[in-house]
């Protein structure tokens, strides 16, 4: 050939996938017809030297060619190679495609006609090539209709991607004064085409000077004016504007960095993640789609792996990937695996990269431990064709004919096994004639085997050498002169080996008398068989046979389900529910008797053993086991008072709640099994179980717990006059009914030790930082009652809390617990308000943003004094859980001062109190007097005096008449505020008294 790359059928301009179309006279003519072609253009002075010589070498191959077609199987060798090469060629064309999203491949435009003329294959036109390299042509597949591409572009035309975005310019045109409010993206289809029909109306009719673009907005609106009506089109074409507008610089990207290579759905991927976010995924990727295939870029937007190399050997495009092996046109191997570590490598190396593996001496080796191997099975030496093979897998594991090998091995290994077994059995059961027989085919196959087997040598053996004492015994019968010794000697034969063939002939003919009189009992599940022995019972056995729902049919090589010498026997493996019938045969010499002794059918009834029943809210749970082969289970329920009997309806279930029951009243429980024969349906006798409802009182429904804040314990109080217990969990149960054991109440929650009990209540304690459940169980023996559970949030409040006013701004600072999400501040200018106060201002700020701030910045406003409640905010089980408040007093305005005098006499005293002109009222105030010295505090003596209301002043005084109990001396008195708190708004001067008296 001219390269290695053409093919005789490409030379000769024939179709290799048609080759029945060709008769040799046809094919020949080709021949012909290319033969002056290539001799002209060898003489063509014209051409290089190159082109010259390559027509040479053509017109020096024409005889060859001659003779290929002319042989029938060697012209069908030619077209075959053809197949494989135009397939191989054509495959170049899948790097010029869009490779849509569902892995179709869609050929870009004017790449086809331009590969076929490259081609140079007369008889292959575009539409065979497209069908071997598996391409369509035509365009990427519409998602929407043609009216929405139109509507889009006529869009485009105008600077606009959506219908709000041409709208609004309309309606933000002063000039045409459209009275409608700007379209948002969120605008509904209604509003949009409202807006549309003030649009279009005002566009015709507007003069040309106003809107300038007129005649392009007529033709966007008459576009848009075809899908308006329709939901589905203006969603589409809303969808595909937005969509649009996002990948203008993806579509821009992709053009500029083109370089002719395919790009890859990683590459699209990046930049989608890059410039679109929360859009249609598919409605992109059909545009870029679109985009890609008019601008004849090569694309592949799906997950599939699209890369390809080139075969070195046929120069064809493969898929590539790290899976492809060789190449699917000529064989060649791109890579080999190791089989000694598994590495897939080039297949020109010679040793493994990775473990030296030599892959020729590899082979070698292997040939030569298949050739053993299969020389040891021929021989029957199985053990070692079985090293020989995991040797070969150790050396070799890829070899081609391991599969095989393995099955061969397996089924001579069957076989041997099937013979031991053989073995085993016939000598288990006294066959010895059988069992040597077996050995003898074990000797012959596999030779050398029986050695690994001891136990089956040895009794291979053993029946070896009976069968041969029984043959002499067989010798001497056949000479014997008198019937008697004739038999003594063929019984001697029979019990040395008790299936030999010539003994048992004979002695078949002399059978013993079968038993009689059979009886059966079933007692305990097990079934007691009696029956009496034939008159000439000497040496016999008797040979019992069982069968389900028939007799048995005893042949010579039936086994007994028991052979006995005596006249008794038990037979301990009943099954519930199933007919048994039985055959028992007298057995002399191995010889069974002709008459036997049936019986059946015999049935035995399980009876409902195992039943629990416990006590639930308002009744019984019945739970049992249905015994093995009943059909069903049938229960009916009595009790001691109305003597009546009612079936409980299971319908087939194991579990049944009896509700309604009467608490304290004794029920009976009779379960009965019921078995489906083949005739009829079998009942067991039944079995009685008893149990009492528990007579519950009822659960408690009204426990309220509070929290004492003198001890930090709690106070739980009930109505119930039961016995209380306590359980705690900090997890919340979603338990059915009111009635739970008792076991199962202390393996889901934690009792509660009660630091005192009173009549209605208990008192106690809870770890600090957590969330309990609390549950109170009313127990009645083994069962609670279990109440209402109450929600304790015993979580840790903030620590050292420290404020500051600032500016008109109170700062504060705290510790937080662990677990806590955030802080709530609750905040009032009269008392302290609760989390849930609708009358007070509330502020919540997160961790994070106290962890950024590092404080809570509270406005004081215009208030002298605000009173703030502080909540920890805990995440619990997806609910939001407050603390304990901590309550703070702020104060923001300017401490007035105030300045009194207090004239004392026995019959009265006159109190006058001057401050600042702007002060309108003080709160109440208290005069105190101690013995010796002056009052520090208002707890240091004792209380002469107090107002019981604010006191009035009047630019900035106020005199009060009041009585002092008789006591004149004012240098032991002092005026105090009530409360504590007035402090902040207010200051005391006290008068300075000449003291050295005292």
């Amino acid at each position: 050939m001219a390269s290695k790359t053409d093919n005789y059928c490409q030379l000769l301009g024939l179709d290799p996938f048609n080759e029945s179309k060709y008769s040799l006279d046809k094919i020949n003519e080709k021949i012909d017809k290319m033969e002056v072609k290539w001799a002209n253009e060898f003489r063509n002075k014209q051409n290089d030297t190159g082109q010259r010589f390559k027509y040479h070498k053509l017109v020096d191959e024409v005889p060859e060619i001659r003779r290929c077609m002319a042989d029938p199987l060697l012209r069908k060798r030619v077209f075959a190679e053809g197949k494989k090469s135009l397939e191989g060629k054509v495959q170049r064309l899948k790097l010029d495609c869009i490779i849509l999203t569902d892995g179709r491949y869609i050929i870009l435009p004017g790449v086809l006609d331009n590969f076929v003329k490259r081609l140079h294959w007369e008889g292959v036109d575009k539409k065979q090539v497209l069908k071997l390299a598996n391409i369509s042509e035509g365009g990427v597949p519409k998602i929407v209709n043609d009216k929405v591409i139109n509507a889009f572009t006529n869009l485009t035309t105008v600077d606009a991607y959506t219908p709000v975005e041409m709208l609004n310019v309309l309606i933000n045109n002063p000039d045409l004064e459209i009275r409608c409010d700007p379209l948002t993206e969120g605008s509904s289809l209604t509003q949009i085409r409202n807006a549309f029909d003030l649009c279009e109306k005002r566009v015709n009719s507007v003069r040309q000077e106003l809107l300038p673009d007129q005649d392009s907005y007529i033709s966007v609106l008459r576009s848009l004016k075809l899908i308006i009506d329709s939901d589905k089109d203006m969603k589409d074409l809303i969808n595909y504007g937005r969509c649009s507008k996002a990948l203008a610089p993806v579509m821009e990207m992709i053009e500029k960095e083109y370089t002719g290579q395919q790009i890859t759905r990683n590459y699209i991927d990046d930049l989608l993640n890059i410039y679109v976010r929360g859009l249609d995924q598919d409605m992109c990727l059909y545009i870029l789609q679109t985009f890609c295939h008019k601008k004849r870029i090569a694309a592949n937007f799906s997950k599939l792996d699209s890369s390809m190399i080139r075969c070195p050997e046929c120069n064809n495009m493969v898929p590539g990937g790290k899976n492809t092996m060789f190449c699917p046109y000529c064989g060649k191997n791109f890579k080999i695996v190791c089989p000694q570590c598994n590495t897939a490598q080039q297949s020109s190396n010679s040793i493994c990269i990775k473990c030296g593996f030599n892959f020729k001496d590899g082979e070698s080796k292997a040939q030569n431990l298949a050739l053993s191997f299969r020389m040891d099975l021929q021989k029957g030496n199985l053990t070692k064709a079985e090293k020989d093979l995991v040797a070969l897998k150790a050396t070799y594991a890829t070899f081609a004919g391991i599969a095989g090998m393995e099955v061969q091995l397996r089924k001579e290994q069957g076989t041997m096994n099937t013979l031991r077994n053989m073995v085993n059995d016939s000598h288990r059961s006294n066959k010895y004639y059988a069992a040597k027989s077996a050995g003898d085919t074990i000797m012959n196959r596999y030779p050398g085997e029986i050695q690994n087997f001891p136990d089956v040598k040895q009794k291979y053996e053993e029946a070896s050498q009976r069968v041969q004492h029984a043959d002499v015994f067989v010798h001497q019968a056949e000479a014997a002169e008198n019937r008697d010794e004739m038999l003594a000697l063929y019984v001697s034969a029979a019990e040395e080996c008790p299936d030999h063939p010539s003994a048992k002939g004979v002695l078949k003919q002399y059978p013993p008398a079968g038993p009689i009189d059979p009886v059966a009992q079933i007692k305990e599940g097990r079934l007691l068989i009696k029956y009496e022995p034939p008159v000439d019972n000497k040496g016999v056995t008797y040979a019992i046979f069982r069968e389900k729902n028939s007799l048995p049919n005893v042949t010579e090589d039936s086994r007994p389900m028991a052979e006995i010498p005596g006249t008794f026997y038990t037979d301990k493996t009943l099954e519930p529910g199933v007919e048994y019938y039985y055959s028992v045969y007298s057995k002399r010499w191995g010889i069974l008797s002709r008459e036997a002794a049936h019986f059946g059918p015999v049935i035995f009834l399980a009876e409902v053993e195992k039943v629990t029943i416990d006590q639930i809210d308002g009744g019984l749970r019945l739970m049992y086991e249905k015994p093995r082969g009943a059909t069903r289970v049938r229960v009916w329920r009595g009790d001691s008072t109305t003597g009546t009997n009612v079936e409980i309806p299971l319908n087939g279930e194991t579990v049944y709640d009896d509700i309604g029951l009467t608490g304290g009243l004794k029920y009976h429980y009779l379960f009965v099994a019921e078995y489906e024969t083949r005739n009829k349906v079998e009942r067991s006798e039944g079995v009685i179980f008893s149990e009492t409802p528990l007579d519950a009182p009822k659960p408690i429904r009204d426990m309220g717990i509070q929290w004492n804040k003198n001890d930090g314990t709690y106070t739980a109080r009930w109505k119930s006059k039961n016995p209380v217990m306590l359980f705690c969990s900090e997890k919340k149960y979603a338990i059915a009914g009111n009635m739970v054991k008792m076991e199962d109440i202390k393996a889901w929650m934690t009792e509660i030790k009660t630091i005192q009990d009173y009549d209605d209540g208990a008192k106690f304690s809870l770890p600090d930082g957590t969330v309990q459940y609390i549950y109170p169980i009313i127990p009645l023996g083994t069962m609670g009652i279990k109440g209402t559970e109450v929600m304790v949030a015993n979580l840790k409040p903030f620590r050292d809390v420290e404020k500051t006013v600032n500016n008109k701004d109170c700062l504060l600072t705290m510790n937080w617990p662990d677990n806590a999400v955030a802080a709530k501040i609750v905040i009032s200018t009269s008392s302290v308000k609760d989390y849930n106060d609708p009358t007070a201002e509330i502020i919540t700020v997160s961790r994070e943003e106290y962890n950024e701030e590092k404080l809570i910045r509270i406005p004081m406003g215009k208030s002298p004094k605000k009173c703030i409640n502080i909540f920890a905010t805990y995440n619990i089980n997806n609910d939001i859980i407050y603390s304990r408040g901590i309550v703070i007093d702020v104060y923001s305005a300017v401490c007035k001062k105030i300045r009194y005098t207090l004239d004392a006499g026995k019959k009265g005293a006159v109190l006058e109190l001057t401050t600042d002109p702007s002060v309108t009222y003080i709160p109440p105030v208290a005069i105190v007097r101690v013995d010796e010295g002056i009052p520090l505090r208002k707890e240091d003596g004792e209380v002469l005096w107090s107002a019981k209301a604010p006191l009035p002043f009047t630019a900035g005084k106020c005199t009060l008449s009041i009585t002092l109990g008789g006591h004149s001396d004012a240098e032991h008195m002092r005026v105090f505020f009530i409360n504590e708190e007035d402090y902040n708004l207010y200051r005391f001067i006290h008068p300075l008294y000449n003291r050295r008296r005292d």
